[in-house]
């Protein structure tokens, strides 16, 4: 590895957010050439820290030094003008405009007062070239898959000539393929000079793209060091501030109990032909590459897509033809897209988690307070939710945080059927843990869980028995999971693509 010289430094950074202190005394540097993977459970500061270094906050003590000058990050244009630009796991893009116009969105080179289109069209293709990549530059944002979208987030970036780029979660929605695409791009941004910021949750990610690691844990700095002289074990020791056992609770000889609930010949726009069936005490594993047809399965599953088919719960006929009338049938979905979906940011830990069970906490059309109030504080407690209380709006939790509170949000309408569709991604590994065993306990009291998961290890390692997807059907059943391997699981997954 040829490190150059010092691109970016961060001396002792403090912020706080009212009574809570985000970031206390953090230090770092990323060399010219190198990829420095910036780790840390949800909460420990990490988006807090990238949202100083890109100008989007201020800190209250601490420097920035940019070439070994100290500045000041004023706003994020001034971060774009100093040669440091973010692609953020979240995507913010407009979806009725064209690849080019979104790269160069505010920044259109006019001439008498018209967008020279053809001059922006080829600078896209020579930013294309450069990364290794190729598409129509006028495709509509709205047209394209998540990973070409992230993709357009990459172009963006380095059209600043960006000489730091620091990449938030980027493989969070990206398949095995893409992953690979993405990987080949930062190696040849880090090739030509760049310094990349990576931050991500998935340690095989760290081994395959890093050459250094700096941790963060509450806020602080928790450890650093060279990709090469670590392992698993010492990462997440440092991220969690104390040794893991193991990543997915003990499997249990058990037996299961009566069958739950049976579908037969699901069919929408999407899915066909889907029949199964669901056990109490059941953690069903739904498997399959991106595209397959699981999240289309588990919305005709809910009501939320227009779907046909025969559902039988403890062996009587259900109508499930809306999520209202799923939550009626005890059964609670956790959607992919928690913000989007699951939460309304700006309210309350406290609303939040009622919101699916207003019925229950409310009479005669008036909330019941301290019901609420008790039902949160219970959710609280047994979920381990990080927050400084009920009152606490959910957009100021880390991801995990908010991904808890979905699931307080579904555990309080006491569902028998609990659906978790990518339940973990974008979560760190102490919660990852946290949130398997939350599962384990819950199919003990003889309820079920269907589970979609992209993440194979998760699928093998928690999962009772495995349905495969492929093109909106199921390609298989893996029945004994713990003879299964990660590369029968792809082989299933791919197996009508390759008839």
């Amino acid at each position: 590895m040829n490190v150059k010289n010092t691109a970016l430094e961060v001396r002792n950074i403090s912020k706080r957010f009212g009574g809570v202190i985000a970031l206390d005394n953090v230090s770092l540097s990323v060399c010219e050439g190198e990829v420095l993977c910036l780790l840390g459970e949800n909460g420990a500061g990490k988006s807090t820290l990238i949202n100083i270094i890109s100008g989007v906050y201020q800190p209250d003590a601490g420097e920035i030094h940019l070439d070994g000058e100290a500045i000041i990050m004023k706003n994020p244009h001034y971060a774009h003008q100093k040669g440091i630009s973010t692609v953020y796991q979240e995507l913010v893009q407009y979806p009725d405009m064209n690849i080019m116009e979104n790269i160069f969105s505010g920044r259109y080179e006019k001439r008498w007062g018209l967008i020279r289109k053809r001059e922006m069209y080829m600078k896209t293709r020579g930013l294309m070239e450069r990364v290794g990549i190729s598409f129509d530059p006028t495709l509509f944002i709205r047209d394209l898959s998540v990973a070409q979208r992230q993709l357009v987030e990459i172009l963006k970036a380095v059209s600043y000539d960006s000489r730091i780029i620091v990449f938030d979660e980027p493989t969070a929605s990206l398949t095995e393929e893409e992953t690979r695409t993405l990987f080949k791009i930062i190696e040849r941004l880090k090739a030509s000079g760049n310094a990349i910021i990576y931050i991500s949750h998935r340690l095989e990610e760290v081994f395959r793209i890093g050459d250094r690691i700096v941790v963060l844990k509450d806020g602080k700095n928790s450890g650093e060091g060279l990709v090469k002289d670590l392992d698993h074990d010492r990462i997440i020791s440092m991220m969690v501030g104390r040794e893991i056992e193991a990543r997915y609770p003990k499997r249990e000889k058990r037996e299961l109990g009566v069958e739950l609930l049976r579908v037969t010949d699901l069919n929408s726009r999407y899915v066909h032909d889907i029949s199964f069936e669901l056990r109490e005490g059941e953690i069903l594993g739904i498997g399959g590459l991106v595209g397959a047809g699981r999240t289309e399965m588990v919305r005709a599953l809910t009501g939320l897509d227009s779907a046909t088919g025969e559902f039988l719960f403890r062996g009587k006929k259900i109508l499930n033809k809306s999520p209202e009338a799923s939550l009626r049938n005890r059964i609670a979905t956790v959607p992919e897209d928690r913000k989007g979906q699951g939460l309304i940011t700006i309210l309350t830990v406290k609303h939040n988690i009622g919101l699916s069970s207003l019925r229950a906490l409310s009479k005669l059309g008036f909330m019941n307070r301290k019901k609420e109030q008790n039902c949160t504080v219970r959710y609280i407690d047994r979920l381990h939710i990080k927050t400084t209380g009920p009152q606490q709006p959910v957009e100021d939790l880390s991801g995990g945080n908010q991904q808890k509170i979905v699931m307080a949000k579904c555990l309080a309408t006491e569902p028998e059927i609990l659906i978790l569709d990518e339940p973990t991604r974008g979560i760190d590994v102490g919660t990852k843990v946290e949130i398997y065993q939350l599962m384990k306990d819950y199919v003990k009291t003889g309820k079920a869980i269907i589970m979609v998961s992209s993440e194979l290890p998760e699928l093998l390692g928690i999962s009772d028995r495995i349905l495969v997807m492929q093109g909106g059907r199921i390609t298989q059943e893996i029945v004994d999971v713990e003879q299964a391997t990660e590369e029968s699981v792809m082989r299933y997954a791919i197996a009508r693509g390759q008839s």
